[in-house]
């Protein structure tokens, strides 16, 4: 069997959506205490423009989240072959998942927060409960992905009764029906019966349930679906072709009416969305080209995919904390922002490090032969 092209292009937008992500957050971060704040109280001024821009980040991970999981996906269906699937995905999400709100738990606490309160969310955090509150911030992107990875399995159960293809036009029509609804919300006359409309539309189960973020998914799930058309009979490349715009431009305006910054922030949000989109096509279409001329660096890119997800889980509560203590020790502003971003990488590289070992180790109790599918899936 021929070895599958490393898909480099999901590495490098992988790394790129969290480090983008991560400037959002810190562009935030108060310098007083560890909290979040905006204007002139915010502890970062220089990284302003990030603000909010993190939103993107996220929109292209779900949609990397969305493809690779219908690569995962797109193989043998029954219960075994779900079952496969589920513990695929609980063994890259869940180690680093565990250590990193046990990171978060020890920042919290030594920032003098409850530990009884504070171990609830961890628990909520590490079982991903669909009710909050969580102890990171950034769970519960997770929480809305393992609602994702639950309908993939039930596709892979029912394969032949729910393909990919019929799921992601499920998840993507769905998601895309509520936000037109959701945007005619916000663009009708303010009044007090659209604006409790739009609190209710705009609560966490409507997150949770994929109507908010779920064309990205979607999205991301067709592309796979057109890139691959060549392994048998399916839709049109038409017909994907106009999924992929729809839903894309739908994610659009998902950014664009759900980001909470002024104007001209939410329109170089969409940009970046856009762009990275574009990237990704781009790549996927040359990733043969792609590989042949920098496959020397497969190890390195397969690190940063896995430290991109450790980095995500472990910026957000360490670096608040961290920035606050730093200022309280009277470090100046570039200093503090240089160490605490360092110690936040260190701490990623930690987990990281740790994370593969349990990996490791689970799966040499599963030895399986593993296709080119299956090895993106599990990065």
């Amino acid at each position: 069997m021929d070895r599958k092209p490393h898909y480099f292009t999901l590495d490098g937008l992988r790394i790129f959506s969290a480090i983008l992500v991560l400037l959002s957050h810190f562009a935030t971060y108060a310098g007083k205490s560890a909290s979040v704040t905006t204007g002139k109280d915010a502890a970062f001024g220089f990284l302003s423009v990030f603000a909010g821009l993190g939103a993107a980040g996220v929109a292209t991970l779900f949609v990397i989240s969305g493809f690779a999981i219908a690569m995962s996906a797109s193989r043998d269906g029954g219960m075994s072959a779900a079952l496969r699937f589920a513990r695929i995905r609980a063994t890259r999400i869940l180690p680093a998942l565990w250590m990193s709100a046990f990171v978060s738990l020890a920042a919290r606490s030594f920032y003098g927060e409850d530990f009884r309160v504070l171990v609830m969310d961890f628990a909520r955090s590490a079982l991903l409960s669909p009710k909050g509150p969580y102890i990171d911030g950034v769970v519960w992107s997770l929480v809305v992905q393992a609602t994702f990875y639950l309908l993939a399995a039930v596709s892979v159960m029912s394969k032949f009764r729910l393909s990919i293809y019929d799921l992601a036009k499920l998840i993507g029509l769905s998601s895309s029906a509520y936000l037109l609804i959701l945007s005619g919300l916000h663009l009708a006359p303010s009044s007090a019966g659209t604006e409790g409309a739009i609190a209710v539309l705009s609560r966490f189960p409507f997150k949770l349930l994929l109507l908010q973020h779920g064309v990205f998914f979607a999205a991301g799930m067709v592309f796979f679906v057109a890139s691959n058309q060549d392994r048998g009979p399916g839709p049109s490349h038409a017909q994907m072709t106009i999924l992929i715009v729809l839903f894309s431009m739908m994610g659009i305006i998902e950014i664009l009416v759900n980001l909470d910054s002024p104007g001209e922030y939410k329109y170089i949000a969409v940009s970046i969305f856009a762009i990275l989109l574009v990237l990704m096509i781009l790549g996927k279409l040359w990733d043969v080209e792609i590989s042949r001329k920098i496959s020397a660096y497969e190890n390195f890119a397969n690190y940063m995919s896995r430290i991109s997800y450790t980095l995500y889980l472990n910026h957000y509560t360490l670096g608040m904390v961290v920035v606050w203590l730093l200022f309280r020790r009277g470090l100046p502003t570039y200093a503090v922002f240089i160490v605490s971003v360092a110690s936040v990488l260190i701490v990623s590289a930690s987990v990281t490090w740790l994370e593969r070992k349990v990996q490791n180790a689970i799966r040499s109790r599963f030895a399986h032969p593993m296709s080119g599918a299956a090895k993106l899936a599990a990065m």
